[in-house]
């Protein structure tokens, strides 16, 4: 099931104005070997799934490792547990706390009347164990964050939130943020500090609940054995939709970000440029016959499957996480070897999903697996049933709510224990 090679750049000249593509192709046969396929991938993304993977084993051979993003800090470093008393409490920073502050228009409020939230709220900044701090889209004032009232000269025991595609990178945290904590949907290995930070998931978007019928099918009598739709936002999307086999049960349906190809398919000016890049003819066919491809499949449809492919986007949280696990579908992780998983502290993943490494034999591993899997009809039980209970306590919401109690719960726990054992180790509690 190897995808024909890709025409190397000195042939380039000679590509072809159309593709020989056909979308029905999919339907028979892995779609990486149907005809014109693989160049249009060429042509549109410049991805040849064969050297992609030659590169992959290079870096796995040679792979260094990275530098932490706080080769410094650890949970007793940067977490001071003698400023806090229990029970645990957190205080919200205010716009009031923040007049004539830069950051003012940065923050953003959240709402924390809710059940498992209000109870650990305090108004009291000395009676604090954390300090919150929600940052805002497109915030350009971090550098700024000394100025809090309660920084303590270096942030202890402050925690940052952004849920922003891009996030805080780890040079911004180290020149400006101290030895704050950060919750943030871009948690990748070489940003996180783990026992610090918190990874966050993105609550789901759409208000239409799944129906009944799909949430009592249990995962071996669903239509499609692992399904995908989305845009080719990460490397590990362009490289799934090579492996779409409907005969299979297979849909991993992608397409190329809507502005890569309105570009060189405007009617008006037809092969254009990006940039300085003028694009060939054929960049235009592909992009609409893979379009016509895409289109073919709904997306509620989709859900109607024992696994569903879980790839990062713009950053690792994705919404379709929290949309395959709001009807019954087993997540696939895939492509999330540099990204922390949401709330690992409280959620045990294994427990109702599976990973892929990004060069996983799809035709040879991964198929194979899945397709036996499904047959182990009590372990689909079971992790259906796991992962119903995960959704509904930390993704079933369409607001943050669930994920700002995640964040508290993990603050709590950090906080809690680490204080009762304080307490145990206390000389006047030893026992002579």
């Amino acid at each position: 099931h190897t995808p024909p090679p890709s025409q190397s750049a000195s042939d380039r000249a000679s590509w072809p104005n159309t593709s020989t593509f056909e979308h029905e192709c999919g339907r028979l046969q892995v779609l990486g070997t149907c005809p014109g396929y693989a160049q249009c991938m060429d042509v549109v993304k410049g991805f040849r799934e064969g050297e992609f993977l030659s590169q992959m084993h290079l870096v796995r051979q040679a792979e260094l490792p990275r530098e932490p993003a706080r080769p410094w800090c650890t949970k007793w470093s940067c977490i001071d547990h003698s400023a806090c008393e229990l029970p645990f409490k957190l205080y919200q920073y205010t716009p009031a706390d923040l007049a004539g502050n830069p950051l003012a228009s940065c923050l953003l409020s959240t709402n924390m009347t809710h059940a498992g939230l209000r109870e650990h709220i305090t108004v009291n900044p000395r009676r604090a164990c954390v300090f919150w701090f929600e940052v805002g889209q497109r915030c350009r004032q971090l550098p700024h964050a000394h100025l809090l009232p309660h920084w303590r000269g270096n942030g202890l025991n402050h925690i940052f939130i952004d849920h922003a595609d891009a996030g805080i990178d780890a040079p911004t945290r180290k020149i400006w943020l101290g030895r704050a904590a950060l919750a943030q949907g871009h948690a990748t290995t070489e940003r996180f500090v783990r026992g610090l930070d918190v990874s966050l998931g993105l609550h789901i978007k759409s208000a239409a609940k799944p129906g009944e019928r799909l949430l009592t099918t249990p995962p071996w009598l669903r239509k499609w054995l692992l399904t995908f739709k989305g845009t080719h936002s990460h490397v590990s999307r362009v490289r799934a939709g090579l492996h779409h086999h409907e005969a299979r049960r297979v849909v991993l349906a992608t397409y190329p970000h809507p502005m890569q190809c309105m570009t060189s398919t405007k009617i008006e000016r037809p092969f254009a440029a990006i940039g300085s890049k003028r694009l060939h003819p054929l960049h235009a066919d592909c992009c609409n016959r893979m379009k016509y491809l895409y289109g073919k499949y709904h997306y509620d449809d989709l859900m109607n499957s024992s696994f569903a492919l879980v790839m990062p986007g713009r950053q690792p949280a994705s919404y379709r996480l929290a949309e395959v696990m709001a009807r019954g579908c087993i997540p696939v992780f895939y492509g999330f070897e540099d990204a922390v998983l949401p709330y690992e502290e409280l959620i045990d993943w294994s427990a109702f999903s599976l990973t892929a490494p990004l060069d996983v034999d799809f035709e040879g591993v991964l198929f194979p697996m899945l397709e036996a899997a499904v047959l182990d009809r009590p372990r689909m039980v079971r992790m259906q049933r796991a992962l119903f209970e995960v959704y509904r306590k930390y993704f079933d919401t369409l607001t943050a709510t669930a994920g700002d109690r995640a964040v508290v719960e993990t603050l709590r726990r950090r906080f809690s224990l680490e204080m009762r054992r304080g307490r145990a180790l206390s000389p006047e509690r030893a026992v002579l």
